[in-house]
């Protein structure tokens, strides 16, 4: 299996945020200053505009993080009252950027410990082309296919190339607890559109780390 695209990932993790501000109070104005400035955002959430922070949070875009020796890029960064989303391209660089900011206001503003343990959670997209054809995952896929393809060519009165396009894989959230996270999405493995089949190119999402993400595809092509 080849990785095409690392496309997006999120990482949320939730606390209350009432917790950790410093118990003395904050600066707004100077925290999201010193914020955009360490991590280079282009913008910053407007001040002047207390009402909507109050409902949306403090959302920051276009910012960068050094993580292996490289400039790491955050697409966008939002503070709220009950905790903190990170969208960049890969997880393992938005977890080292919130250790990082994490540490910065604890040192630079006094914000606290934690006293509720944040709960992180993942959400990977990438686009990866497999080795061997996702038809074979299917016991009985020619004789499924023959089956569909006999009406297909007696309307249409060409034949008609099938293949395996989306394997999809969510939850039972009946059988979870009723605190059970609903950040937990689907699976998924999906087709790229536009792309010929002999390809075997895929999008994936997955609700996990980008490494895990990728190391489980490696896992599923191997039983194919």
């Amino acid at each position: 299996m080849k990785v095409i695209s690392y496309d997006s990932s999120r990482l949320t993790s939730l606390f209350p945020f009432e917790e950790v501000v410093p118990l003395a109070g904050a600066n707004d104005r100077e925290i999201v200053e010193s914020i955009k400035a360490k991590y280079d955002f282009l913008t910053g959430p407007d001040l002047s505009k207390s009402e909507e922070i109050a409902k949306s949070g403090y959302k920051f875009e276009n910012g960068q993080f050094s993580f292996n020796s490289e400039n790491f890029r955050i697409a966008n960064l939002g503070i709220y009252r009950d905790g903190i989303v990170i969208n960049a391209q890969k997880t393992d660089g938005s977890e080292a950027f919130l250790d990082d900011l994490i540490a910065f206001v604890r040192e630079e503003f006094s914000f606290r410990d934690f006293i509720t343990e944040p709960r992180r959670y993942f959400q990977s997209e990438i686009v990866v082309e497999f080795e061997h054809s996702l038809n074979d995952f299917i016991r009985s896929f020619e004789k499924i296919v023959s089956v569909i393809s006999q009406p297909l060519k007696r309307i249409y009165a060409i034949d008609i190339p099938l293949g395996l396009a989306r394997i999809d894989f969510d939850v039972d959230k009946t059988r979870l607890a009723t605190t059970a996270p609903a950040a937990i999405q689907r699976f998924i493995i999906e087709r790229r559109i536009g792309v010929a089949f002999e390809k075997e190119r895929f999008y994936s999402a997955a609700p996990m780390r980008t490494p895990d993400h990728v190391s489980v595809l490696e896992e599923i092509e191997k039983l194919a």
